[in-house]
Formats: structure tokens, sequence, C-alpha cells
């Protein structure tokens, strides 16, 4: 079924972006060790590059290196509390079935998909979105309370790096940062600089006692498939634009080749929808572009703002011509024009 049912949503944690929780097996499944892959594996980048134009073609194999098909596991687990009187909270586990699909590639950028297919229905949620840019000159920063700016990348920064930004289901930013990918001792692995972004999803309804995550993010690729490990702490974001440390948070994201589900759904959904998508995309772009500094609005009509947009890509799946009008109107309401306020250290 394609449409985004309203059970699944809330089911949805924000990992990376998130998943759906199976509480019968979701504990067990994250502590399965991991795939060893297959022993013909051949890494991205098997030898260390030798000039810029190496390092940027091995840099380029590994990212698309991250699409295929999955069984994915979320484990998070607060680690050390930072302020006096925090109580830790209880380990989350969950997990998944997960396609990754190049959805733009332009040599200097690429765009990956996430689609979840679930369970024996083969339920589809549109799920995250990931960019890749070489030497940006620029990011899209979260500043808290739901505020974003564009930020200038140093060039010294920028030089030989890549900036990764995560989107939402609906295609709206959550965070941005920027690394290197490196080639070395037997390891392909991309790490940012230490960015903001708001409450995973895992707990943006359930806790109301920090505001910020930030994060360290690293991905690493293997035989079996990849790794996305977070290195978090939870801030609370004062009046004045500082922020105090609540607690640290260790989060690993695996994904493993996986050839035992049929992800037909999900790449039949995406063949009915992806120019819609493509469109929504195009207009989140211009949208936040021409406002840049933001406050994006989580509701439109008092209901959650990704049903606006899923309710467009549910009439696109039918059949019907989506008008870029439409597309707009919602964004227009979703994305509204302000200043910057906190900044990321």
């Amino acid at each position: 079924m394609y449409r985004f049912a309203l059970v699944a949503t809330a089911a949805l944690l924000s990992a990376c972006a998130g998943t759906y929780t199976r509480p019968d097996k979701a504990a067990a499944a994250t502590t399965k060790p991991a795939a060893v892959g297959p022993a013909n594996y051949v890494r991205p980048c098997p030898d260390l590059p030798a000039n810029a134009k190496e390092a940027y073609d091995c840099d380029r194999r590994s990212i698309l290196a991250m699409t295929g098909e999955y069984r994915v596991r979320f484990a998070f687990d607060e680690t050390l509390p930072l302020k006096a009187g925090y109580t830790q909270k209880p380990q989350q586990r969950s997990g998944g079935t997960e396609l990754v699909f190049v959805v733009e590639d332009r040599g200097d950028f690429i765009a990956l998909q996430h689609v979840l297919v679930m369970g024996k229905d083969h339920m589809v949620v549109k799920h995250w979105r990931q960019d890749w840019q070489y030497q940006p000159k620029e990011v899209l920063a979260f500043r808290g309370n739901e505020h974003f700016e564009y930020v200038p990348v140093d060039a010294t920064a920028a030089a030989g790096a890549w900036s990764q930004a995560v989107y939402e289901v609906d295609d709206a930013p959550r965070y941005a940062g920027v690394g290197r990918w490196v080639h070395t001792q037997g390891v392909d692995a991309w790490t940012s600089d230490f960015t903001w972004r708001p409450l995973p999803r895992r707990e943006y309804t359930t806790r109301s006692d920090y505001q910020v995550l930030g994060a360290i993010n690293r991905h690493t690729l293997s035989a079996g498939g990849w790794m996305h490990e977070q290195d978090n702490v939870k801030l609370v974001l004062k009046p004045d634009g500082t922020t105090e440390a609540l607690v640290r948070e260790v989060g690993i994201n695996s994904y493993e080749h996986t050839k035992e589900y049929d992800f037909g759904a999900g790449r039949d959904y995406w063949n009915k929808t992806s120019k819609f998508w493509n469109d929504a995309r195009a207009a989140w772009t211009h949208t936040m572009a021409s406002r840049r500094a933001f406050t994006l609005q989580t509701k439109l009509d008092d209901k959650p703002r990704f049903e606006a947009l899923f309710a467009l890509a549910d009439r696109a799946a039918k059949g019907e011509t989506i008008a870029r009008g439409e597309i707009d109107h919602v964004l227009n309401r979703a994305v509204v024009a302000t200043g910057g306020l906190a900044k990321n250290p």
C-alpha cells in the first residue's frame, strides 16, 4: 500500500531520520552481530588515492556504495549524564527494511533517497534523503527552535571535503555537516564536523527537556553494508542562545545487505511518484534559498506538516498530475522568513 498511514507515521523514528519499531523482535534484532559480507568484497577505494582527482573518484564511489536493499537496525544509548541530577533514559532499539537509491547525480552532487518497505503487506513509506555536495560553498544550518539559515563554508574547510545534508520524509531540512572521506588502513569512512539538528522523531513527541541534538556523524562502509555512527549530545537551548549539555548518547544505525525481502512495492511507488517528489525537491530548494533564514512550521491547519505533501503524493500515485503551484502553496506556508538566532559552535 502506498498511503502514508497515520499509524505508520506515529511509529517512525528519526534516526538519521527514522524507522518503524517492531516491538516483538526489535531489541533482539539490534544485538545480532553485523553480517560479515562476501569474501570477494572489493572496497570502493582499495588503494590510497595518489592525487585529488583519485580521491574525488574514491569519494564518489563510496557515496554510491550506500545504495541497495537493506535490513536496518537502530540502537541509541545514553552513556554519560552531564547535568547534575539527570537520570539516563532507557536504551532505544528499532529496525526495518529499507531501499536506498540515487535520485540525482551531477558528479559533484549526489542525492540518495531512502524508502521503507515494511512487513508482510509491503507498506511503503517515503523516508529520509541524504544529499552530498563536493567542496560546498555553504550549508543550511539548524539554529534551534525550528530556525534554519544558510552559512558559508570556509574555503580551507571545504577543500577536498563533502557536505552531507539530511532531509525529512517530506523533504524538509533537518541538518547538514561538512567532512572528509578517508580511504586508509582498509577503511572507507566519512566523518562530519559538529552539527546541530532538531530533536529526533523518536523523542520529538515524548521529551521537552532539551531542544537541540548536537552530533558528530560517521559513515563507514563494509563488506556487509554500511554503518552510520553518531556521537550525540543533548543540549538545552537557553533564551539567550547559549546551551547547556544534558547527556551524551551513542547511536549506531547499521545497514546490512539483504536478499531475503521483496522491495518491489517500493520501486513501484517511486516509479509512480518520482516526478512529484522531483518537483517537491525543486520547490523546497527554491523556497529555502529565497528566504535564506527561516522558521519551519511543524503543523499546517493543525495537522503535521508532512501530511499536506503526502496527500499530494497520494494523488500523484493514482496518476494525477500535480501542478507546481499546489506544492508552492504548501511550502509558502511552511517556510516563514526570519532572522538568525543561536550560533552553532
